[in-house]
């Protein structure tokens, strides 16, 4: 029984693993899978809307989302935000905690908040790795959702 339930177990990885790989590339991830960076913001972060992230604090607060990766390469990688000060930054996670690549810090463009796509770049992803989304969010900021390709 025992070597049965050790069989399903590689099989059910098997069929998760191969589904991943050779899903549709591109990705799209809704702003609520974003959370507070520190514990002490968690109260700051409410759903807008239907599946969006606002920050409801006076001050700009650190917002992270993650994705792990079965597919090796380069991604582009996007993030839809509503604001006028807010930046957000791509990296790729090496395994230990540390940022293995870390993308250029990409700000909203000044003006009236408006709804903006901000081009987050290129991440290389290594086997078995995750990319991390962090974005700086304004007051009254909307993080909408993000992609991956």
């Amino acid at each position: 029984m025992k070597r049965f339930q050790t069989l399903a177990k590689v099989c059910a990885f098997g069929v998760v693993a191969l589904s991943a790989g050779t899903a549709a590339a591109w990705q799209y991830y809704p702003g609520i899978a974003f959370k507070a960076a520190y514990a002490s913001d968690a109260a700051c972060f409410n759903v807008h809307s239907y599946s969006g992230i606002r920050n409801d604090c006076t001050t700009t607060r650190l917002a992270i989302a993650s994705v792990p990766m079965w597919t090796v390469g380069y991604h582009p990688t996007t993030v839809q935000i509503y604001g006028n000060n807010s930046w957000c930054e791509t990296e790729t996670v090496n395994g230990v905690g540390n940022a293995g690549q870390v993308g250029a810090t990409t700000y909203t463009v000044a003006g009236p908040m408006a709804w903006q796509t901000l081009n987050t770049g290129d991440r290389y992803v290594w086997e078995d790795f995750a990319l991390v989304f962090r974005c700086g969010l304004q007051s009254g900021g909307i993080i909408g959702g993000f992609t991956i390709d």
